[in-house]
């Protein structure tokens, strides 16, 4: 029978959808929010991670300003001071920038050079065959006696050779010369000011990971662990007196606030020097709560501690972090994804063609490695969190990537990055698993922001068409707590027993970790690079555009 619709028939239809519509949106969204989030955090040093947690301490201070007279201190070779790598970041016309890219590419042609005549074919087997040609032994005249009959460092040779050739010289008149616009002196006076860029940052950091420490809880943290090592080893028990990271952590909550996580666990593989190796394992393996200590060692942290912990307060439901990091990796080598096993990227091709070498590529033993390990925590996710709901399933939220230094001078590093992010969706079936990528900041300033080529690599994959949209990056710069560098110098200009002297090792004292090789070991560093990786991550899987691109266009400008 057909029945004519009143409006008031059909205003009920209406509602009785919307109630349809709203009930099985919210049983979407509800079912959504049981699915455990899975996030993959891979790397090398960056992401092992090495900030000790007594570091944040700095957290509670200024930045440290480094006197004006740091800027001009000049010693007489590079070794990586402050005033000769103004050569690096000096700033003028192409054709003065070109001088300076010259001067930088004299240096180490003339390191590699001597470092291969030191190392290569000038052995003692050379010299005892009585070979004096210039292409076999250190006795060829013009090249003088090898370090080792000096009595000389090899670097320190290295650096001798600079200075014969005039290079240092040439590297003082660049840097003096007028048409530098960013003198090192220049460089100093705007350590000064980098808090204040990331001043909303440090905020939120200090709100979440702090709440409201202060400095002096620090001092009576550091008794209390003192008291409790020194206990520890009168019973004949390892020197760090916890059993485990969670205990750790809990010590740390009580001491200085650091939170523990409340819905992510984390499920990590690699560089983990205080955990055993699994029975059967050639690869070590540990999982549980995420908490402070899932760094090289269970005292330390890498960015995991600080994404986790920024992370859960951004979406809904239990989250687990698949971590793979391991020290001195390169992603041409080590890193180096299946597709690549047997065959190489154009660049990379040129490079080895202009090297004259024979090809010789392979998939990365790391890389195997880890797609054992992550396709192992895919198969049984109850494993490894508690919360998991086998009828709500998983989400793969995303990639977080923090690598970089041992491929400093990998030119295919855009090529190889782009490769890696296809394969790895691959591997694990989601082609539009969202990217972040961590830049490297060591140099801390603007200009440099890509100057090396894994960030340069960073930048090409996030722009390239068949990734733009779900790539982004963290640019670590502004994190880095470059003023660090300078408290070994205050006592070359100040003396040891100067107030400037005893204020730096005061601070170094505090805000370096003991291992501080990496970014100084420095809590404030990963705190802060594993917030934003967080806040990025969160972005795409919101929806919503990769920030980086605007970001570059401010960088490049200046800005």
């Amino acid at each position: 029978m057909n029945m004519k619709q009143t409006p008031k028939m059909k205003h009920s239809l209406i509602a009785a959808l919307a109630v349809l519509l709203t009930f099985a949106c919210g049983a979407s969204a509800e079912a959504d929010n049981k699915k455990l989030k899975i996030v993959f955090m891979m790397g090398q040093s960056n992401m092992v991670g090495y900030a000790a947690p007594e570091t944040a301490w700095y957290l509670t201070q200024p930045a440290y300003q480094p006197p004006a007279e740091l800027g001009t201190y000049k010693p007489r070779f590079f070794n990586w001071n402050h005033y000769w790598r103004g050569v690096t970041y000096a700033l003028g016309s192409e054709e003065y920038m070109a001088k300076g890219e010259a001067l930088i590419a004299e240096r180490a042609a003339s390191r590699k050079l001597w470092r291969e005549r030191i190392y290569g074919n000038f052995s003692r087997t050379a010299r005892a065959a009585g070979k004096t040609d210039e292409n076999n032994d250190w006795n060829y005249k013009e090249w003088g006696d090898p370090p080792h009959v000096r009595g000389i460092h090899n670097r320190e040779f290295l650096d001798l050779k600079a200075e014969e050739a005039g290079l240092y010289k040439r590297m003082e008149e660049y840097i003096e010369s007028p048409e530098n616009k960013f003198h090192p002196k220049d460089a100093i006076a705007e350590i000064g000011k980098r808090d204040g860029y990331i001043a909303e940052e440090l905020k939120r950091v200090r709100e979440i990971y702090l709440q409201g420490t202060k400095p002096e809880d620090f001092d009576t943290m550091a008794e209390a662990e003192a008291a409790l090592k020194a206990a520890a080893k009168d019973n004949e028990k390892k020197q760090f007196p916890f059993e485990n990271r969670l205990e750790y952590a809990k010590f740390l909550k009580e001491h200085v606030n650091l939170p523990i996580a409340e819905r992510t666990y984390i499920a990590a593989a690699g560089e983990l020097r205080s955990d055993p190796m699994p029975e059967g394992k050639d690869f070590k393996q540990a999982s549980g709560p995420l908490t402070v200590g899932w760094g090289q060692n269970t005292g330390v942290s890498g960015p995991e501690y600080a994404f986790g912990i920024t992370f859960e307060r951004l979406v809904d439901g239990p989250v687990l972090i698949v971590k793979v990091a391991v020290g001195g990796t390169s992603l041409q080598h080590s890193w180096r994804p299946s597709s690549l096993a047997n065959a190489e990227t154009p660049f990379e091709k040129a490079a080895r063609e202009a090297r004259g070498e024979a090809k010789n590529v392979q998939v990365g033993p790391l890389w195997t490695k880890a797609m054992a390990h992550i396709k192992e925590v895919l198969a049984d996710p109850g494993q490894f969190h508690p919360d998991y709901d086998p009828k709500a399933g998983v989400e793969l939220a995303g990639l977080v990537w923090f690598q970089g230094w041992n491929d400093m001078n990998n030119t295919a590093y855009g090529e190889q990055l782009v490769q890696f992010i296809k394969d790895f969706r691959k591997e694990v079936n989601a082609p539009e698993l969202p990217v972040i990528s961590g830049l490297m900041g060591h140099d801390a300033w603007k200009q440099s922001t890509f100057a090396t080529e894994p960030n340069k690599g960073m930048l090409y994959a996030a722009q390239q068409p068949e990734l733009k949209g779900t790539v982004d990056l963290v640019n670590t710069l502004p994190y880095m707590p470059v003023e660090l560098g300078f408290l070994w110098n205050v006592e070359d200009i100040f003396g040891k027993d100067s107030k400037e002297a005893e204020k730096a090792n005061y601070i170094k004292k505090r805000a370096v970790a003991k291992d501080g090789t990496h970014y100084y070991g420095s809590a404030k560093f990963v705190y802060l690079t594993g917030d934003a990786m967080a806040r990025k991550l969160a972005n795409l899987l919101k929806g919503g555009e990769p920030t980086i691109h605007k970001e570059v266009e401010e960088i490049l400008n200046g800005n």
